[in-house]
């Protein structure tokens, strides 16, 4: 699955996975965001020594890297927790939060989407002087196997 690069998105859900706000994040570093698709499959030897495989699907893993989580320049969004504008690091942080099945994430403005079940965030560096956290970098798993490798709508 290719997506073209630029802002990801990352969107709130309601009990009914509708959306109740999409927030974007500063472009990733160079070489981010990676999109993987995670096989979920039963692999069995058979009594000759062949191997089957029962397949499901795979389930897609978004992983995001900033060296320096820029939220000063909001690059024609506004910057904050509202609908539609580019996420400080706070209020990232306090979306990640949510619990599994709350939150959908696209790799992309013009890509599809998934729904969120684990969310890995690695140690956030030292914040420069201007207060740009630094060494960010966020790990976004789904949890629907899809029998393909595309995402839904977003």
């Amino acid at each position: 699955m290719f997506f073209k690069p630029g802002t990801p998105r990352i969107a709130l859900l309601d009990a009914g996975q509708n959306k109740l706000l999409t927030l974007f994040l500063p472009p990733p570093e160079k070489g981010s965001p990676t999109l993987e698709w995670i096989e979920k499959a039963t692999y069995t030897e058979l009594i000759d020594g062949s191997e089957s495989c029962r397949r499901y699907g795979w389930i897609p893993e978004l992983k995001l890297k900033w060296t320096y989580y820029n939220d000063l320049d909001g690059r024609g969004l506004t910057i904050g927790a509202a609908d539609g504008n580019l996420a400080d690091i706070n209020s990232l942080l306090a979306l990640l939060d949510n619990p599994p099945g709350f939150l959908k994430a696209s790799p992309g403005p013009t890509a599809g989407g998934f729904i969120v079940q684990r969310v890995t965030i690695s140690a956030i560096g030292a914040t420069t002087a201007l207060g740009i956290p630094t060494g960010l970098e966020i790990t976004l798993r789904g949890g629907t196997v899809y029998s393909s490798k595309v995402l839904g709508a977003f």
